[in-house]
């Protein structure tokens, strides 16, 4: 190989329990120096051979080019690593904790850590941070939440089936697939993972059964993290990332001294934190690719952080191509209301009343609601089991921020049932989606019985739009979206369920409305 400017070393470190995990140590130079380190680790990442284009990689790694070294980490049972991958399990943070030990024992060490991590790899490394760690200087996390209750679940419905697809993958090496997805996604739901893989897993079964925020979910490591924590947090999320509720959460839970010295980017993406579409221009919503560096050499050196301000929430305004500040994603604004009517419409008008009814088959539904970032979307009609309602044309730009109230309301012929919202600007003709939120009538109201009016009152996650001069707004009503597990129809637990019924949903109109923070 030709020469290098960085010094790349693998090794297998030897956890407290025995297994042996690969790591890999990369040094600027010739590795002789101190250096403050970076450490992460991932379940991602199946390299392990070195090559000219692993050095390519370090070399033009931005933490080498500033004078990091960085340890990374094939997380348990996951390619180089040895042992068995369990999601989120104790044995994940005890490898983290007993990792930054021995990076403490090695030469280069200088008595500074840096963590970084995103979605998984950053979960693995938040469980650690219930632990005193005074070594740990600045951290950066991108799309996670420290609440995996809320990713799982909202207002009573599940999330895909628990991310079920993503456990096969992390279990697949020891646990590969042996049946087709026709053969797995089949009620009772609770019975997937024995049916996928041969035996069950109860780590995953456990998300499903759990569909209230009870013991299961609060005996976590990561709970109250973010109350607690006293050192320089960046956080990087999407406005349409599946963990933008949490991630706000998460801003929300720091003290004002721990937000007066961190950042949050807030950005028009999806879970990779990129723009992913050809769809709709976002000329200035690409993440900043030196953004974590720059931000350990804020913290380090006490540089300028280019990329947002410091203590604030920085987020992209989606139709408008423009960065803006605030203390909160929830700050409260006036709200602007729009009610449903019976004709299609959206209006600042309540109407007299009126009614419209879907039919809703669990077992009848096809994807649809391509979601995880922005996307020109399927027009009005596409669908049977959707209501569409559309605004007028808006007479001068409305620029809005925050969550989107939704409250009216709905009933159904069966026991439960679920109601799916999704917000659309509409430009040019085309819709494009912006934010969406879900309900089960027993959620809102737990002494719901079939035939009655039910009340619903849900906040969507925050967002931030503008809708043009002569655009519209659309939102779809219905009962299924690709974003969450079909709903039986039942009262009975979604994943005991194995007879799902047929449901005439209704919305009733008058009160029911959508209510836009206006800025």
């Amino acid at each position: 190989m030709a020469d290098h400017t960085v010094t790349v070393t693998d090794r297998m470190l030897p956890m407290s329990d025995g297994v042996r995990l690969f790591t890999r140590i990369v040094l600027p130079g010739d590795g002789r120096g101190k250096y403050p380190t970076v450490f992460h680790r991932s379940p991602y990442k199946p390299e392990t051979e070195i090559t000219d284009e692993t050095y390519a990689e370090y070399e033009s790694s931005p933490f080498l080019q500033r004078g990091y070294a960085v340890v990374f980490q094939h997380c348990r049972g996951r390619y180089g690593s040895e042992g068995e991958c369990i999601p989120y399990s104790e044995a994940e943070r005890q490898d983290g904790l007993d990792t930054m030990a021995l990076i403490r024992e090695m030469p280069h060490y200088n008595g500074e850590i840096y963590l970084r991590g995103g979605s998984y790899a950053a979960s693995v490394l938040m469980l650690t941070l219930d632990a005193p760690q005074p070594d740990v200087k600045a951290i950066c996390f991108t799309v996670q939440t420290e609440s995996m209750y809320h990713r799982n679940f909202l207002n009573g419905l599940c999330r895909t089936f628990s991310g079920f697809k993503w456990w096969l993958g992390m279990l697949s090496q020891q646990h590969p697939k042996i049946a087709g997805d026709e053969e797995i996604f089949v009620r009772p739901y609770r019975d997937m993972m024995r049916r996928a893989v041969g035996v069950d897993v109860p780590a995953f079964t456990d998300t499903l059964m759990n569909d209230r925020y009870n013991g299961f979910w609060k005996n976590d490591h990561r709970r109250g993290i973010m109350e607690r924590l006293d050192v320089p947090l960046l956080l990087t999320g999407g406005w349409y990332d599946y963990y933008c509720f949490g991630m706000c959460a998460m801003w929300e839970k720091l003290t004002q001294a721990e937000r007066a010295k961190s950042c949050f980017l807030m950005g028009p993406w999806g879970h990779a934190a990129k723009v992913k579409t050809e769809d709709y221009p976002l000329p200035n919503g690409d993440i900043p690719p030196d953004r974590e560096a720059a931000w350990f050499d804020h913290v380090r050196l006490g540089t300028p952080f280019p990329y947002g301000e410091v203590g604030k929430f920085n987020y992209y305004t989606v139709g408008q191509d423009v960065w803006r500040t605030a203390e909160s994603p929830y700050e409260i604004t006036p709200r602007d209301a729009l009610y449903l009517t019976a004709d299609g419409g959206l209006s600042p008008l309540p109407p007299d009343g009126g009614e419209l009814s879907y039919r809703y088959d669990p077992d009848g539904v096809t994807p649809r609601d391509r979601h995880n970032n922005l996307f020109r979307c399927d027009p009005p009609g596409t669908f049977d089991d959707v209501l569409t309602f559309v605004s007028g044309e808006f007479a001068q730009d409305a620029r809005y921020f925050g969550p989107i109230r939704i409250r009216g309301q709905f009933s159904s012929d069966c026991d439960d049932t679920a109601l799916c919202f999704r917000l659309y600007f509409v430009e040019g003709g085309e819709a494009y989606n912006l934010v969406d939120c879900a309900t089960t009538l027993l959620h809102a109201d737990p002494g719901y019985r079939r035939g009655a009016r039910c009340k619903v009152d849900i906040l969507t996650q925050p967002t931030a739009f503008v809708v043009k001069r002569g655009c519209r707004l659309r939102l779809d009503v219905s009962s299924y979206s690709s974003c969450y597990t079909p709903h039986a129809n039942t009262a009975k637990h979604f994943a005991l369920e194995t007879e799902p019924q047929i449901a005439e949903n209704t919305v009733f109109f008058g009160e029911t409305q959508i209510l836009l923070p206006r800025v």
